[in-house]
């Protein structure tokens, strides 16, 4: 693995990985990203949020690079303050799905995400809950033809834990669900992408966009929808917190959890020339 720091991109997961339980960005972590920036790397975020629920945690560590959003479906530029490229789910069937889901789980809210907006289709509290741990509020709408059509970059659905097993079965099982791809990114939460949108396909394109032949590419995650991504870097590591299922793929699994800096001692690691 290169020593040159200026040929290696760190891309890291979001939340359960670079933030702590409670949705913080820790100073150990966010000093040793300053420090791995200002010897020549490039640090940056693979996450399922959208920018309105992650740019306010770009200012600490003075992140400009591009990022990759919505679980692989977007990669906005952020220090050109605008999307690089994207990916849209089909509309008539996305909207189908929607109403046939809600139909089937009415315990389920689905949140819509848009590159300017987020909407709230049957708001519940595991909804609520998502606002508050992600710093954003979304506009709540009790007819699906208030969402505005077209440029869904996907669709997040909050439920209790207790239901997401049957809830991704059902939804494997839909007609329209060969043309887009689902997700479950966390332990309440099953997601709706674009098809061909993985976090893993967004590395390889964000890679095309932005590296070069010489460039190598660190990632590190936690859970089921950063597999993908591990798989497609030339180094994967993960926090002590990671899923087994994360861990076994993993080049690197650290001491640390995600509490306790464990993006800073992958840093460390590879400062030290891996």
């Amino acid at each position: 693995m290169t020593k040159d720091l200026s040929k290696i991109i760190f891309l890291s997961d979001m939340d359960g990985t670079l933030l702590t339980h409670d949705k913080r960005l820790s100073e150990k972590d966010a000093e040793a990203i300053v420090r791995f920036r200002k010897a020549g790397g490039t640090f940056t975020v693979a996450t399922g949020r959208v920018i309105q629920a992650t740019r306010h945690y770009f200012d600490p560590i003075g992140l400009d690079s591009p990022v990759i959003l919505c679980n692989g479906g977007m990669i906005y530029d952020c220090g050109k303050n605008k999307t690089a490229w994207s990916k849209y789910l089909p509309d008539r069937e996305a909207k189908n799905m929607v109403k046939e889901i809600i139909k089937n789980f009415p315990q389920v809210c689905a949140e819509i995400c848009t590159p300017n907006a987020i909407y709230d289709y049957n708001i519940n509290d595991y909804e609520r809950h998502h606002w508050k741990i992600g710093g954003f509020t979304a506009q709540i709408v009790n007819i699906l033809n208030d969402v505005p059509v077209g440029e869904w970059c996907k669709i997040l659905f909050a439920m209790p834990e207790e239901i997401v097993e049957d809830f991704a079965k059902f939804c494997s099982g839909l007609p329209e669900a060969k043309n887009v791809e689902f997700i479950t990114s966390s332990k309440n939460y099953h997601e709706m992408l674009p098809k061909g949108c993985t976090k893993g396909d967004a590395l390889l394109k964000l890679k095309k966009i932005y590296g070069n032949k010489d460039t190598v590419i660190v990632a590190m995650g936690d859970y089921n929808n950063d597999i993908t991504m591990l798989k497609n870097a030339d180094f994967a590591a993960c926090p002590a917190n990671a899923l087994d299922d994360v861990q076994d793929i993993c080049d690197y699994i650290c001491m640390e959890n995600c509490d306790n800096g464990a993006v800073a001692e992958v840093i460390d690691y590879i400062m030290g020339g891996m």
